[in-house]
């Protein structure tokens, strides 16, 4: 599995969601050890766009969750509350395990939007389309 090959498909993906939305954000795409494999940042998505997306794929890959999934564990007496303590772990949704034949292979992280907007991209993004809904048949 070509992992550079998938993060630019998604990365297209994500810049077509995001323009259709008049929503400029940044994606980043990084590998199941934390490494930095893709990040785009649109046309005048916000400059800490690139530090949030990069911590949301970070965190969705290493927890193998959706970081929306997360933010009622991470709250004050929760079992992973002690998890926002470490820098690189954003809870914030816009984030989620990129998987390829049903093992993680990497995380996704999108963020310039609200957190619905992010969210509502990330969503689309990971559709499949149709022609590859069409190869399955």
């Amino acid at each position: 599995m070509d992992l550079l090959a998938l993060a630019k498909d998604i990365a297209d993906r994500v810049e077509e969601e995001a323009s259709a939305a008049k929503v400029p954000v940044t994606v980043t795409v990084i590998d199941v050890h934390g490494n930095s494999v893709l990040q785009h940042r649109m046309n005048g998505a916000l400059a800490f766009s690139m530090l949030i997306s990069h911590r949301k794929a970070y965190t969705a890959a290493l927890t193998q969750q959706r970081t929306s999934d997360l933010f009622e564990l991470v709250q004050p007496g929760k079992e992973l509350f002690h998890l926002m303590s470490q820098d690189s772990f954003c809870a914030m949704g816009g984030g989620a395990p990129l998987v390829h034949d049903g093992v993680v292979v990497g995380g996704l992280g999108i963020s310039g939007g609200t957190v619905a907007q992010d969210i509502g991209i990330l969503e689309a993004a990971l559709q499949p389309r149709r022609h590859e809904l069409q190869k399955s048949l």
